[in-house]
């Protein structure tokens, strides 16, 4: 549906193999492919600040257009944009039958958390796919939440960011921010635009760093081309960057909304080749964002 898709999240911790053997609620219960069908899965279990339950969803012979999550207790889960998890949209068109479905953006997984998405009692969670034909699957998973480890320090947890990215005629990729979790100050992230190896671009020495504009102790620092604050120096430093076309700044960065924080909307514009375009990113080239209080990289973007 999009000329070019990519989400990504990356979790700090592991999936499925112990996490799964040490506790008798995670039993997959999902439907084979049958003659083109889709297919859903519950897969494992993600722990990062938090307990993520992820199911797989796929289909052999096109896509999946949509789904839906429901619990025995809550109903759905995903009434409207703000119920779809960290890695779909809503459908918008509130005269459509799919309504309440997701856009499946990150088009391999359904991720719920547990400690926040759903009430802290035993339910039946169950994931429900339609693909493009029209055809339909499901899965469901039995929880007793006292097997999960939920506690208050999930308020401190990182958060989870998707982002869409499309390659403009002109050399420079657009990396919209899709979703935040939740919101934090732009101060607590940093970026890195990584090659193809998975190794930080440091040629110019902007190829990492933090993203919001900040003087510290003389010294300035981000690639906020937007800024609007007071300090002269950062004006003329996103004046420099908004005027530079990857030879200097190969990121840079849009607050969009002007709330000074990493929100839906936002967007991050990475510097290949082009007529436009003269920083070094190429396709397979990823920018990285990590949350500096936990050090934990929140997303990341595939240029393509």
């Amino acid at each position: 549906m999009f000329a070019v898709m990519l989400l990504a999240a990356s979790f700090t911790g592991c999936l499925g193999g112990e996490d799964l053997e040490e506790s008798s609620t995670l039993e997959p219960v999902g439907e084979d492919d049958d003659s083109g069908k889709p297919g859903v899965e519950f897969v494992g279990l993600f722990e990062n600040y938090g307990q993520y339950l992820i199911a797989a969803i796929y289909d052999p012979d096109g896509y999946v257009l949509s789904y839906t999550i429901e619990s025995s207790n809550d109903g759905s889960l995903t009434g409207g944009e703000e119920g779809c998890d960290g890695f779909g949209i809503s459908f918008t068109d509130l005269n459509s039958d799919r309504a309440y479905d997701c856009y499946p953006v990150y088009g391999d997984s359904v991720v719920i958390n547990v400690c926040s998405d759903i009430e802290p009692v035993d339910q039946t969670i169950t994931v429900k796919i339609e693909d493009n034909d029209g055809n339909k699957a499901s899965a469901e998973y039995d929880i007793v939440f006292d097997d999960f480890e939920c506690d208050d320090e999930q308020g401190e947890s990182a958060p989870i960011a998707t982002f869409f990215v499309q390659e403009g005629s002109d050399g420079v990729y657009h990396v919209e921010v899709i979703k935040v979790s939740k919101q934090e100050d732009l101060a607590g992230f940093s970026f890195y635009l990584k090659d193809e190896t998975g190794s930080t671009w440091v040629g110019g020495g902007n190829g990492f760093g933090e993203i919001a504009m900040q003087n510290i102790s003389g010294e300035l620092y981000g690639i906020d081309q937007s800024y609007d604050g007071d300090d002269d120096g950062l004006k003329d430093r996103a004046t420099n960057i908004s005027n530079d076309n990857g030879t200097v700044w190969p990121v840079h960065f849009i607050d969009n909304d002007r709330d000074g924080m990493l929100s839906a909307g936002d967007q991050f514009l990475v510097y290949g080749s082009g007529n436009a375009a003269n920083g070094p990113a190429s396709d397979n080239w990823r920018l990285e964002i990590q949350y500096d209080p936990s050090g934990d990289i929140i997303g990341s973007a595939k240029m393509l």
